[in-house]
């Protein structure tokens, strides 16, 4: 599923490769994939130009305007969110599979979005920074201050691990880089936040940044099907300290990475450097 790293990637792509070229096409192949409809939302961007690229957690918010020119003076914000196999590219020579469900046309160039399990979306919403659509979400990960996360964590009785997935704590950390940046930290998934000091709690949030930062840097983890703009697959995956290495040795201590089931989702961790309370 593309977490932080790989929507900003989309997202900085889109802004280098698209912002300033107006909409001139949009074929729909499954119109299951935009909402309300994609009628809809063809009525609502074509002709207008791509001014503004926006990311909130885990989702992009773009924002369509009329040229200058015109008297049309409104904005269109078209919101995508990924899911687990969305993809956005552009692939010279490209003969879209079965599984590109629109292609939208940007004054020739033509960008793909292809999706497997269908579950991605496209979605007409209001407000260009913080749509009503997602209310629920709370800030994103990499702009969150300590004060404002501390206040929502610090209590709580769960598992750090199941709260750092909670995308209405913070937006944005999926199941890799929260292993990822509790094994910086040197924190047990399963260990309370009540049961934390104000500085390990401190330490939980910059290894968490500090991880999103250096795997947007790195394209993102590819496993399965994420891939960028051009179609080329994240290289943070050999970055990975913890996550998807069970047995393996740790790399800093040599103790074999362990794997247990924590609100659903598989946890890796190093017994040694990740000692329980």
């Amino acid at each position: 599923m593309p977490e932080l790293p790989e929507v900003e990637n989309v997202a900085a792509a889109l802004r280098l490769n698209l912002l300033g070229r107006p909409v001139t096409g949009l074929r729909v192949r499954f119109g299951g994939v935009f909402a309300p409809s994609a009628r809809a939302v063809r009525a609502a961007i074509l002709g207008k130009t791509l001014r503004e690229v926006h990311r909130h957690g885990k989702y992009l918010i773009l924002t369509f305007a009329a040229d200058p020119s015109t008297t049309d003076s409104t904005e269109t914000h078209l919101m995508l969110h990924l899911r687990m196999t969305g993809q956005v590219f552009v692939l010279a020579g490209y003969r879209p599979d079965k599984h590109v469900h629109a292609i939208f046309d940007f004054d020739g160039l033509a960008v793909h979005y292809r999706d497997i399990r269908k579950f991605g979306r496209f979605t007409l919403v209001d407000d260009p920074r913080q749509p009503s659509a997602i209310d629920h979400v709370g800030p994103d990960m990499l702009a969150v201050r300590f004060g404002t996360w501390h206040r929502s964590i610090a209590h709580r009785r769960a598992p750090i691990k199941a709260l750092l997935l909670d995308q209405g704590i913070a937006a944005g950390l999926g199941n890799i880089y929260v292993d990822e940046a509790l094994f910086r930290a040197r924190i047990h998934p399963l260990t309370t936040p009540v049961a934390l000091t104000r500085t390990e709690l401190h330490e939980i949030l910059r290894s968490a940044k500090a991880v999103l930062r250096l795997a947007i840097r790195h394209g993102g983890t590819t496993f399965l099907n994420f891939t960028n703009f051009h179609g080329q697959p994240g290289n943070f995956r050999r970055k990975l300290r913890v996550y998807g290495r069970t047995a393996e040795p740790c790399y800093l201590c040599g103790t074999p990475i362990a794997r247990l089931r924590i609100a659903g989702r598989s946890s890796h961790y190093c017994p040694h450097c990740q000692p329980g309370r």
